[in-house]
């Protein structure tokens, strides 16, 4: 007997529900980082893992989405300027972004050269989203400069929660100061490809550095080829 195919109407359900599991779980991690600071509330998150491809962008995008749905104004900023891949995850251009507004005077959200907008959660507020922008020879430095700590505090009065995607910790030394502006940085471990010892080297570079590490997300734990995933965050 011939297997039956599914249905369309089947396989939409089906993939409405993942959504929903992986909805629910990005909520929770959200709700996770709300609480975990009680004397300092978290309005700027960063997310940063051991190496690459360990999911650190589908993460952050994912967290700065489900977020739209309590706060008005997420922005989502890409600050990984050797290997930048918010813009592809999300159709996005990059012609304008992070490393061409570190040199204006004056941020302005409704500048849509550097602001892009997508739909956010259903029936919620859109994202805002900041590319890395041109490519730029030095970006250790211009992360490490006044004017990226200064953009940071210019984006905290115009939103009200901002999530960071910076590059991975042992790869280049981007990740201390990017994660010295945030509030708090989230450390990506993935079941299938981070090696022990090198996550520990990682989140060791980080506090040594005075790095206020929220917490880990262990992800990649279900190795299905459709890529779905489950989230753990522990303080």
């Amino acid at each position: 007997m011939k297997a039956r195919k599914k249905s369309k109407r089947t396989a939409d359900l089906s993939m409405a529900e993942k959504w929903m599991t992986q909805s629910e779980v990005y909520r929770q991690l959200r709700t996770n980082i709300e609480y975990s600071s009680v004397e300092r509330p978290i309005q700027v998150v960063n997310i940063t893992s051991t190496k690459e491809n360990e999911g650190k962008t589908t993460i952050a995008v994912n967290l700065a989405m489900v977020s739209t749905a309590q706060y008005d104004r997420v922005l989502l900023v890409d600050c990984d300027l050797r290997k930048p891949a918010v813009h592809r995850f999300l159709g996005l251009s990059n012609r304008s972004g992070l490393s061409n507004l570190l040199f204006e005077e004056h941020v302005s959200i409704q500048d849509e050269r550097y602001f892009q907008k997508v739909s956010g959660e259903s029936g919620s507020n859109p994202l805002y989203v900041l590319t890395s922008g041109v490519q730029v020879p030095n970006p250790l430095e211009l992360l490490s400069s006044d004017k990226f700590s200064h953009l940071i505090t210019q984006l905290r009065a115009q939103f009200d929660f901002i999530v960071l995607d910076c590059t991975p910790v042992l790869a280049v030394s981007d990740a201390v100061p990017v994660s010295r502006t945030a509030d708090g940085t989230i450390f990506i471990v993935s079941a299938n490809d981070t090696v022990k010892q090198d996550a520990r080297l990682a989140l060791t570079t980080l506090q040594r550095t005075g790095i206020h590490v929220l917490g880990a997300v262990l992800n990649k734990t279900d190795a299905s080829s459709e890529g779905y995933y489950r989230y753990y965050y522990s303080q």
